[in-house]
């Protein structure tokens, strides 16, 4: 008979090898003939915590991606983030990038974007494919149409913008030379603008205004300082509990997107006070605009974005013989989620628009030039241009200008395999993230030579441009890289002049690029013929950023003068 002590050492040694065999069994297991971090698959968490160390200190998980693309040498590789899953693929190949997202029906919205957002409930972007988010975006459709744009959220954009410029020409004024910060100014403008856009007149009071009372009770002794470049702190404006909530949101996200169980975060939030604070607020306010909102459409006013979706609501109980549900979740929901994307990603855009036309004042000078010459009515009278004026103007520079800001702050597109697949040859299993990377190879580094009997079909015949002239530096930010001389020897603007994701493309892209690309080229235009911004301190101009909703800069510096028309 075994003695006990022979037991318990076969006991330990069948537990060891349970325990390592467990051990292999949980390691990461990579998709067979992609390329990989060899460490990575060493380890439980595979690149989980240099991803983790690495965005804790730049906030940014695409430039993370971006680099790894680099150090793997391939256009498809792949990272291991979450524990005991599939890894996730990156694609760093705008061809073989845009057949997917146009083409490539066995892909669709990614789980990954799904489970971090879930905190915006039934809003549409969310949604796979199918007749959830087909029903869920028919309420929205009619608030891009040029009808819409042009008749109601393009003069409130023109507005908004005018309060900014009031707001600045008082900052201005008191800093005497010093720079100071414009970031919550064009956030302000961003949100204004799309508290416009959702709730139109029924919605009175704005940021900017508040900001400006603020600031009017400011006199010139307030700032007192010898030092030109030591930047003025001024003070802002309380956000009501509402406002809060817009500005929360996003941030929301971000902890989410970096966590290991988004799942498992919001139900733990969900049960914390400052959580239900945020989304009690969002449902109080919402639901006050939606019965005002009822109320006009009763009288015949059919204006502002939630007037138009109880529209599109009505129309379809009519169809279906049944009464309109106008207090549903996804009225809240969507229009929540329509006001805190179109902020955030609207603003951080601006805010970088801002900091390279500082950096770069010879582009900051042709635009100004190239707007004087276009608007020349507005130019002759001393006045900035009206709303009207600058959307019926072809201004090539201007378009140049925010698509290359655009180009240098892409954010990640991501889908998921819905079947088992392939892409550039490498085998796709079902279920698996797919991120297309647009800020490495390709977009701003020289492209990755790919055989072309490895695309697909449609890959192959698209007629596209492939990659820029990279000869140049393509982190320098240029705008001309945008622009064409036609024919007859006139200067163009041309938007497939080379790679670019920043709306990402297809059937699932951006549903709000109209309004950005408006509210951009109306703002920065406005900014541009009234200020010259000049040179900040170098300790001012950094070009760190932060992901959440969209790629926003930390701070942004402005020293700003009227221009001299």
């Amino acid at each position: 008979m075994p003695s006990l002590t022979t037991v318990s050492v076969s006991l330990s040694l069948i537990l060891a090898a349970a325990a390592y065999a467990l051990y292999q069994w949980l390691l990461p297991k990579p998709i067979p003939g992609i390329a990989y971090n060899p460490e990575a698959v060493k380890r439980l968490f595979g690149d989980a915590p240099d991803m983790l160390r690495e965005v804790s200190i730049t906030g940014e998980f695409g430039v993370w991606s971006a680099r790894q693309v680099k150090k793997m040498g391939s256009p498809v590789c792949q990272v291991f983030i979450r524990p005991f899953a599939k890894p996730w693929v990156l694609v760093a190949d705008y061809r073989e990038s845009r057949d997917i997202l146009m083409r490539r029906r066995e892909f669709d919205k990614s789980k990954f974007i799904s489970d971090g957002m879930a905190c915006l409930g039934d809003f549409h972007g969310l949604f796979p494919t199918g007749e959830r988010f087909k029903s869920t975006r028919q309420l929205v459709q009619d608030l891009m149409t040029s009808s819409f744009l042009n008749n109601h959220a393009g003069h409130a954009i023109h507005a908004h913008g005018l309060e900014l410029i009031r707001l600045l020409e008082m900052k201005i004024q008191l800093a005497n030379g010093r720079p100071f910060s414009v970031s919550h100014d064009i956030e302000y403008t961003a949100v204004d603008s799309m508290l416009s856009f959702a709730f139109g007149d029924n919605w009175q009071d704005t940021t900017l205004g508040q900001q400006i009372q603020i600031v009017e009770q400011l006199g010139s002794s307030t700032f007192r300082d010898s030092d030109v470049d030591a930047p003025i702190d001024f003070p802002n404006t309380n956000l009501s509990d509402f406002l809060h909530a817009i500005y929360e949101a996003p941030k929301i996200i971000e902890r989410a997107a970096v966590s290991w169980s988004p799942k498992f975060s919001f139900w733990w939030w969900s049960k914390q006070s400052w959580y239900k604070t945020v989304f009690t607020q969002r449902d109080r306010v919402i639901r006050e605009q939606v019965n005002m909102a009822i109320q006009n459409i009763r009288k015949g006013h059919v204006v502002s974005g939630v007037e138009h979706m109880l529209m599109r609501e009505k129309a379809r109980a009519e169809k279906n013989n049944c009464r309109p549900c106008y207090d549903g979740a996804v009225f809240i929901d969507e229009i929540f989620a329509d006001i805190v994307a179109g902020h955030h990603t609207t603003s951080g855009a601006m805010m970088w628009a801002i900091k390279y036309l500082t950096d770069y004042p010879d582009v900051q000078a042709t635009l100004r030039d190239a707007l004087y010459d276009s608007l020349v009515e507005a130019f002759r009278e001393n006045r900035t241009p009206s709303f009207l004026e600058l959307r019926s103007t072809k201004i090539p520079y201007l378009d140049a200008v925010i698509e290359e800001v655009n180009r240098l702050n892409a954010f990640t597109v991501t889908r998921r395999a819905l079947v088992d697949t392939q892409i550039l040859g490498y085998p796709i299993p079902k279920g698996t993230e797919v991120f297309m990377v647009s800020n490495g190879p390709g977009f701003m580094a020289p492209h990755f030579p790919v055989d072309d009997a490895k695309r697909t079909e449609t890959s192959r015949a698209a007629k596209i441009r492939d990659y820029w002239d990279e000869s140049e530096d393509l982190t320098v930010f240029r705008p001309e890289r945008w622009l064409v001389t036609n024919a007859d020897g006139v200067v163009e603007f041309d938007g497939a002049a080379g790679p670019q994701l920043v709306f990402g493309l297809g059937p699932r892209a951006c549903w709000g690029r109209r309004l950005a690309v408006m509210e951009l080229r109306t703002i920065i235009a406005m900014l541009v013929w009234n200020f010259d911004m000049l040179e900040t301190p170098k300790s001012l101009s950094g070009y760190s950023a932060y992901e959440g909703i969209a790629r926003a800069p930390h701070e942004c510096y402005v020293r700003m003068k009227k221009a001299q028309r």
